[in-house]
C-alpha cells in the first residue's frame, strides 16, 4: 500500500470510529482511540444487543458503576454464563477483554 493511501486509510478508520461514537451518543475522543475507546467499539459491536447500547441493561444486567474486580469481570467476558451469556473467550484475545474492562470502568 502507498503511503498516501495508509494515510487515507487511517483517516477513515478514525472517521468511522467517530461515527460509531456519534451513533451511540458521545463525542469522540480527541486523537487516536485509547483502549476505553476501543473497548467500545467492542461493546457496540458485541454486547450493546443484550446491553443496550449505553450499558444501562436490557436482557443483561446495566454495567454502569461496576464494583467486581477486573479478573472477575475478565472471568465474565471470557467464560460468559450458561444459558444466559455467550463467552467471549474464544473471540477475544486479551487486549481485547482489557479495553473492555477499560470502557467498562468509564461508566458512571
Amino acid at each position: 500500500m502507498k503511503s498516501g493511501n495508509r494515510v487515507l486509510f487511517l483517516v477513515l478508520c478514525v472517521l468511522g470510529l467517530g461515527l460509531v461514537n456519534s451513533v451511540a451518543g458521545e463525542a469522540p475522543a480527541a486523537g487516536s482511540p485509547g483502549p476505553a475507546g476501543m473497548g467500545r467499539t467492542l461493546f457496540l459491536k458485541n454486547c450493546a444487543h443484550c446491553h443496550a447500547e449505553d450499558a444501562t441493561g436490557d436482557e443483561g444486567p446495566d454495567l454502569h458503576d461496576l464494583h467486581k474486580s477486573d479478573e472477575f469481570i475478565s472471568r465474565r467476558i471470557r467464560n460468559g454464563i450458561k444459558g444466559e451469556m455467550t463467552a467471549f473467550g474464544e473471540k477475544f484475545s486479551k487486549d481485547d477483554v482489557k479495553a473492555l474492562i477499560a470502557y467498562l470502568r468509564t461508566l458512571k
